[in-house]
């Protein structure tokens, strides 16, 4: 800057000097120019008034001294000349510019070239009455003799220039060092800036703007400061979050390298740190981790898939982290959970089974108590472990229902009439609609393809939960209608309700709104949480409103799309 600096404000000095120096020679050469004119329309003047017809006009020529001075008859012929020419032999000067200009009492100097002495002559001539005629008395001087003066001086004036010039150079240097000087530690300053050794410290300067100019400066390097302060201290945090989360996380650029990997994914893969910028075949080559980041890459499509690596099982999220071209991958190791859930998925199966036998056994032998009893006082206790026997076995039967949902990989699905399976559980229920006097409604029909005892248990635990929880003459309806994508199964009843903070749980297993109540009308608390294993196991979507007092409806979007979710989400 500081070079470049010097140099324009070289070649302005410069440029103005040169235009000075040419003004001042051109003002030189125009003024003297004038003088000229002046002495010469002077000089003829003097000779106009001195000229008479007795003189010798061989003598009054040579009145003028340098000036040249020459009388010409009213026809043009030269009288005399004060330069030594032959008169005789010279040219007619009556078409000369002064001459004319004196014919017409206008007389004016002209600068023009002399054919006789070869030289630029300034001419003014007068026109002279002498007796009954008159002549012409012209005075000139040489415009050589003009530019003599300034050539004489040009060399002085060349060195004053030269001398002006360099005093100038000099100035200018020492001044250009003098407003930079200030500037000179901004490079350092933003490099400890960059560093973050960076102490603000106003310089000052000798000017009032370059003091604005570093105050400035200084200024939004201490914005600069701080944020960068705050910047450095949440990447702190980050990579200590970054690196102690159990998942494991890395992130590829748009080439597929790694810019970006935590400890755990480190540990996943069994790689150093030093993996970082490589390509991602370097870290792992299954084949459906390197389709799901390229198709991320490529076309910004998020994937959930599950992947085993090493012996663990860990569920895969790819996807393109906003607001960058980065695609971020997320493993989480489920290895423990899903053995934990197998477990007891398999203790849940093995118990119901364990206390469904000696529960029948009970049943049975309360039968035969009541058989042969005779004693009304035992009558109550007998119906009492009759009914908790019920409950309890109706429970296991809804836990080994749930149990072989959970454990369900393949289905065998089949033509399935909406309608016609709502029927056959509007005559299972019959007894407990007709205890209420329930308005019960099937409309509409559908055929679905789906395992008939699914969509059986599904109708029944919906639509029991509608007649269970209702009011004594309330309604029941079952609608089931069709679009070009979708089954639509709407259960709806003005019953009870269920409150606004319950509905997010209500799907949950053993989870009941009103426990004691819940109790008196005989749930377990599985029924709806049989409904949407059903529903996550052919891949339906189910879906509840309601409000207490005015009453609950249940939507099943039913799809003719199988998907298997063993952790489904409503």
């Amino acid at each position: 800057m500081k070079k470049r600096l010097f140099i324009y404000t070289t070649l302005i000095i410069f440029t103005g000097l040169l235009c000075f120096f040419a003004a001042s020679v051109y003002i030189t050469h125009t003024n003297n120019l004038n003088i000229a004119k002046y002495t010469v329309i002077e000089t003829a003047r003097i000779c106009a008034n001195l000229y008479n017809n007795d003189i010798d006009v061989s003598a009054f020529v040579k009145v003028g001294g340098d000036t040249r001075i020459t009388i010409i008859s009213p026809d043009g012929a030269v009288l005399a000349d004060s330069r030594p020419l032959d008169v005789g032999a010279m040219e007619n000067h009556l078409n000369r510019p002064e001459i004319q200009a004196a014919l017409s009492d206008f007389p004016t100097a002209h600068i023009r070239y002399s054919d006789s002495l070869g030289v630029d002559f300034i001419y003014y001539a007068l026109k002279v009455i002498s007796g009954n005629s008159y002549v012409f008395i012209r005075a000139a001087i040489p415009v050589a003799k003009i530019d003599a003066y300034l050539f004489q001086s040009l060399p002085l004036l060349i060195m004053i220039l030269c001398i002006v010039t360099l005093f100038c150079f000099a100035f200018s240097r020492g001044m250009i060092g003098r407003i930079i000087r200030p500037f000179g530690s901004v490079e350092q300053n933003l490099r400890l800036l960059s560093s973050g050794e960076y102490t603000p410290e106003l310089a000052s300067g000798s000017y009032d703007e370059i003091d604005a100019i570093l105050k400035g400066i200084d200024e939004v390097a201490q914005v600069l400061l701080l944020s960068m302060t705050a910047l450095r201290e949440e990447k702190t945090k980050a990579e200590y979050i970054l690196n102690n989360i159990g998942d494991g996380i890395f992130a590829v650029d748009v080439n597929k390298n790694i810019t970006l990997i935590n400890n755990a994914a480190l540990d996943i893969f069994n790689v150093t740190p030093d993996i970082a910028g490589k390509n991602l075949n370097y870290l792992c080559f299954d084949k459906a981790l390197g389709d799901a980041v390229d198709d991320c890459v490529h076309n910004e499509k998020a994937t959930f898939f599950e992947m085993t690596h090493n012996g663990r099982i860990y569920i895969v999220t790819v996807k393109i982290l906003p607001g960058t071209i980065l695609t971020m991958v997320i493993l989480s190791d489920v290895t423990d959970n899903r053995k934990n859930a197998s477990q007891r998925e398999e203790f849940f199966a093995n118990a119901s089974h364990e206390l469904k036998t000696p529960l029948t056994a009970i049943k049975g032998f309360n039968e035969l108590v009541a058989l042969n009893n005779k004693d009304k006082n035992i009558c109550k206790y007998i119906d009492s472990i009759t009914r908790e026997t019920d409950r309890m076995l109706t429970l296991i039967g809804d836990m080994l229902k749930l149990s072989e949902l959970e454990n369900t990989q393949d289905i065998n699905p089949e033509s399935v009439s909406l309608y016609k399976t709502a029927n056959e559980v509007r005559g299972v229920l019959s007894a407990a609609i007709d205890e209420k006097a329930i308005n019960f409604e099937i409309i509409g029909d559908a055929a679905v393809s789906a395992e008939p005892g699914h969509v059986y248990e599904l109708m029944k635990n919906l639509i029991e939960n509608a007649v269970r929880y209702n009011n004594q003459g309330g309604r029941v309806s079952v609608t089931i209608k069709r679009d070009r994508e979708s089954v639509w199964l709407v259960i709806s009843d003005d019953g009870i309700g269920i409150p606004t903070e319950e509905q997010t749980r209500i799907f949950e297993r053993f989870y009941r709104v009103e426990k004691s109540r819940s109790q008196r009308n005989g749930g377990t608390g599985l029924g709806l949480s049989i409904a949407k294993h059903v529903c996550a196991l052919h891949g339906w979507r189910l879906s509840l409103k309601s409000k207490p007092s005015v009453g609950t409806d249940v939507t099943v979007e039913v799809t003719q799309v199988r998907h298997i979710d063993k952790n489904p989400e409503i």
